[in-house]
């Protein structure tokens, strides 16, 4: 395990904060609102029957980015040809806050917005654009922290990503994530700690309390006791980073699940592999949904067979107690496509599966898995490029890209706190909000890369998904694209029928220029609960680095990743606010 504790940031680094002082003057003002009610100062325990509904504002939001590539162990052993870092890693990232439903609000109420390292040093704002507020860094050493303050509208975006990209040596290829909200529960589902792989945990805590973290591993035999019993302090605006080879050995095949108390963290994995002297791909693994019956996400085929080991592998796992089965549908360009030998899996609970995705023709899909217990999952794809130079073997090297599945089920509303039999107890009650958002999340492409998206319309419920349903309905939603000024370079609406895939041109959507923001809308009729009509998936295919030689021309490169799209904030709901004589005094 080793600790980093983030540098003194360059001036360019920014960090986005806002005081959470706007949340007491938000409160303040609900009661300002509500006025001075009858029974004010009356006989104890008298209630005034006037209650007002108020909207809570927004707290402060928080993206977490991970850090550049890193080798396990720096040190240079033997003849320096043969160093496992021969070509410096570059690594660029963006971010931007975009005004609610494309509005164009780049900064609503004048709140600053600023980017900085994990240790909160030289904040500065993020440039206003005509249409977002972004930023876009070439100069990244350190993980970065994007923090919105409160009181920002409910329907501004906030979205951030970084990538490095290494052209040759044991970690060749693109990573790249969407940076991630800190929270107390990631499930990391991806990566191997086999012979030949690495797998590096990065956890990060970008608040001002020291944070515990428990880890839980699973592998292909269940359950995996972890050497040094997997608790980990994460101090303040620090990062701890362990080896999960050291405390987990030999897993082909890994799920790890982060706990945190005392504070909320951001967490993922750096994953790598080498077939002896051949990399064969580095990605970071982002956390996914919680444990649930439906889940979705994106892959790409390049018509591999059953059998190829670089064919799209699907990640599955039951954290309880209970055995299940699991239903793998698979949606293509013109509907589903049958996945031969995979689409009914028995599950064994605590025994990491996969799932070969494997004699799918060339092309974009959505993954859909209906479980009969709550599950996790993930997927990873690979692109093979050119063999490794001057050697004696003519094994391509490859990259491989790891996805994080979203949850399809419909998130309930919380439950709003009982009101007490004593009336006198009484000052407010929390409403959740039932107002539908038509935002389908947000996602900044990484600088120097390309990009393809992907959009699948998933049916709303598992009888529609099932083998004799014919799905109905269509995703109706409008692509918007931001350039690296800010500006809203072209918008494209989109209707996806239920059970099919689509995919765009990024620099297509940008009208021939390669944005640096996109975002999703559903249109009103699509805008509401699954059960509406059929689920966006969408996440977005980066390439970067040489087209495989011979390879026609505007092929991608020969480097892969996927950058899932950040989902929008929730509002804090409405208050509903009355008053009382003895104010929460016993009488």
């Amino acid at each position: 395990m080793t600790t980093r504790r983030s540098r003194p940031r360059a001036a360019l680094r920014r960090v986005a904060t806002i005081s959470t002082g706007l949340v007491a003057v938000a409160l303040t003002g609900v009661v300002a609102a509500v006025g001075v009610p009858q029974g004010w100062g009356g006989a104890p325990g008298a209630v005034s029957t006037d209650v007002e509904q108020v909207e809570a504002s927004t707290p402060e939001r928080v993206l977490v980015c991970p850090a550049p590539v890193r080798l396990a162990d720096t040190a240079q052993v033997g003849d320096a040809q043969f160093s496992a870092a021969p070509v410096e890693t570059a690594t660029a990232l963006r971010a931007a806050v975009v005004g609610g439903a494309g509005a164009g609000t780049a900064n609503p109420g004048d709140t600053p917005v600023n980017l900085t390292g994990l240790d909160a040093l030289d904040a500065s704002p993020l440039e206003e654009g005509e249409g977002a507020t972004t930023v876009s860094l070439a100069d990244v050493t350190d993980g970065e922290v994007l923090r919105v303050g409160a009181g920002m509208p409910v329907d501004t975006r906030v979205a951030a990503s970084v990538g490095s990209v290494t052209t040759a040596g044991d970690l060749r290829g693109l990573a790249a994530a969407s940076c991630a909200v800190p929270d107390i529960s990631h499930w990391i589902v991806g990566g191997s700690t086999e012979v030949g792989s690495s797998a590096q945990l990065v956890l990060q805590n970008p608040g001002r309390t020291p944070a515990t973290v428990r880890l839980s591993v699973w592998g292909p035999g269940g359950p995996v006791v972890l050497s040094g019993g997997g608790q980990y302090l994460v101090p303040p605006g620090e990062e701890v980073v362990t080896l999960v080879e050291a405390i987990a050995p030999e897993q082909r095949r890994l799920v790890v699940h982060v706990e945190s108390a005392g504070g909320t963290v951001a967490a993922y994995l750096q994953h790598s592999t080498l077939a002896g002297l051949v990399p064969v791909g580095v990605d970071f693994v982002a956390p996914g949904a919680e444990p649930t019956t439906a889940l979705a996400l994106g892959v790409t085929s390049a018509g591999e067979s059953v059998e190829d080991p670089q064919a799209p592998q699907l990640r599955l796992l039951v954290p309880g107690s209970e055995a299940g089965s699991a239903t793998v549908t698979v949606y293509g360009t013109d509907g589903r496509v049958r996945l031969r030998g995979g689409e009914e899996q028995d599950l064994v609970p605590g025994a990491v599966t996969d799932v070969s995705l494997g004699g799918l023709p060339a092309g974009d899909y959505t993954v859909a898995v209906d479980a009969t217990v709550p599950v996790v999952a993930g997927a990873s794809q690979a692109r093979a490029g050119e063999p490794v130079p001057d050697s004696l073997d003519d094994t391509p090297q490859v990259d491989r890209a790891w996805v994080a599945a979203t949850a399809l089920d419909p998130v309930p509303a919380s439950a709003s706190p009982s009101v007490g039999e004593d009336a006198s107890e009484v000052q407010g009650t929390i409403e959740p909000t039932t107002a539908r958002t038509t935002d389908r999340g947000t996602v900044t492409l990484v600088p120097g890369t390309s990009s393809v998206v992907r959009v699948g319309a998933v049916p709303s419920t598992p009888a529609e998904r099932g083998d004799d349903a014919a799905p109905a309905g269509t995703f109706s939603g409008t692509l918007r694209a931001y350039g690296a000024d800010g500006s809203l370079l072209g918008e494209t609406a989109l209707a996806v029928e239920a059970g099919t895939t689509t995919s765009l041109d990024a620099l297509e959507l940008g009208g021939g220029t390669e944005p640096a923001v996109l975002t999703l809308d559903a249109s009103e009729r699509s805008s509401g609960s699954a059960q509406d009509g059929p689920a966006p998936v969408w996440s977005v295919l980066a390439s970067a680095g040489a087209p495989v030689a011979g390879a026609a021309e505007g092929a991608p490169g020969s480097l892969l990743s996927v950058l899932v799209p950040v989902p929008p904030a929730s509002s804090q709901g409405t208050i509903a606010v009355r008053a009382t004589s003895t104010a929460g005094l016993p009488d």
